[in-house]
């Protein structure tokens, strides 16, 4: 290559590198070990329920929940309901559904170990509209390889309301599925060799429950009436075991306050996954809650008041779509060294067999314990028989 050309390509690159720059988020020290309260006052039976906890670095995420601290919820009538510590940053408590009625007010007060008075604004009960149905249509979801779509089910909701219900709506979704290990227990080495006859079906089928994790609001403010169809919920793709055997999908829908309703519009736009951290820079979100002994701190959450309607579907398998699950099941030989080469932390270790023996293969648990995919052998109520 010419020295001269050689010159401008170094150029041309120099300056092209120059003008890419990482984003580092700026996260102060102030920024951590602020206090986190998710708590929200919902009626029904009157249990009510407290989760704080201290917020973490963005580069060590963990939870640490904060226990020790004083908790009372009290309403604009003036009651008074105190929380129980219930350990690991939990709080219990009861309010007689009698004062959990619309227009109804509530506020939470916190008293924290190191002597922080910490108190929300007041938010206010409201009539929260009905969920009609739940549903699930198939849908491709395109790829970079066009000819090789996500297939799956997505939900939908069907919502309706009065004038008098909330037109500020919050969907919370809690999903649940039956899987099953791919074998039985038949032979397993505990610092001795085990075989089971018959096999061991025991731990053969699992049930798990997983919130969603997605923000779903929605505003029918600017409709001319208190009703939505077709409102888009979970995506459940044929590539898990979700939809295999037996899979549910609860609904519970909460009603907003205006301020509510900013706090989780905020979260969800900060939230998105459209362009991620390098198109969007992290937005401050407040909620209503503020540190009364130390006002320059910061507390991260929001505490609310809803009225809840809940929906369940249920879907015995997916006969209309082609699995293309595959199981996370593993095997890998036994050493040549045999057995004395396990170590005994790793004990029960279980053995690729039949009644007719067993081969010097090695299973991994989640072979044939269901439960050590992170399930559980109990059966939900709510299950079908």
């Amino acid at each position: 290559m010419h020295p001269y050309k050689y010159f401008i390509l170094c150029l041309m690159l120099a300056w092209f590198t120059s003008c890419i720059k990482s984003y580092e988020p700026g996260i102060a020290t102030s920024d951590v070990h602020k206090l986190v309260v998710s708590a929200v006052v919902t009626d029904g039976d009157g249990h009510q329920s407290v989760s704080l906890s201290v917020a973490s670095t963005i580069n060590k995420p963990e939870d640490t929940p904060l226990a020790g601290c004083v908790v009372s919820i009290s309403d604009s009538l003036g009651h008074q309901f105190p929380m129980t510590d219930g350990g690991n940053g939990t709080y219990h408590g009861y309010i007689d559904p009698v004062y959990l009625f619309a227009g109804n007010a509530f506020r939470i007060d916190i008293l924290t170990p190191d002597g922080s008075a910490v108190q929300s604004d007041f938010d206010r009960l409201a009539p929260v509209t009905t969920v009609d149905s739940v549903y699930a249509l198939p849908r491709d979801i395109p790829t970079t390889d066009p000819a090789k779509p996500v297939t799956g089910l997505q939900f939908y909701a069907d919502l309706s309301g009065g004038n008098t219900d909330s037109r500020l709506l919050r969907m919370e979704l809690i999903e649940t599925w039956e899987y099953d290990a791919d074998y039985p227990i038949q032979w397993y080495f505990d610092g001795k060799l085990h075989h089971l006859v018959p096999p061991d079906y025991s731990k053969d089928t699992c049930w798990i429950s997983l919130l969603v994790r997605n923000i779903y609001i929605l505003s029918t403010q600017n409709l001319s009436e208190n009703k939505y169809n077709l409102f888009p919920l979970n995506f459940v793709d044929n590539i898990t075991s979700r939809l295999l055997y037996g899979y549910s999908l609860r609904v519970n829908q909460y009603s907003l306050s205006p301020a509510a309703y900013n706090y989780w519009n905020l979260l969800k736009v900060n939230s998105t996954d459209a362009g991620g951290l390098y198109e969007r820079q992290p937005m401050a979100t407040r909620g209503n809650l503020r540190n009364l002994t130390h006002p320059e701190q910061d507390v991260l959450g929001f505490f609310g008041a809803s009225m809840v309607q809940s929906k369940r579907i249920f879907l015995k398998g997916s006969r209309s779509l082609a699995s293309e699950y595959y199981s996370p099941c593993a095997t890998i030989p036994l050493s040549p060294y045999g057995f004395k080469d396990l170590d005994p932390m790793t004990y029960p270790v279980y053995l690729v067999g039949d009644r007719n023996g067993w081969q010097p293969t090695i299973m991994h648990a989640n072979c044939v314990d269901c439960r050590a995919s992170g399930g559980k052998t109990q059966k939900p109520d709510f299950w079908p028989k």
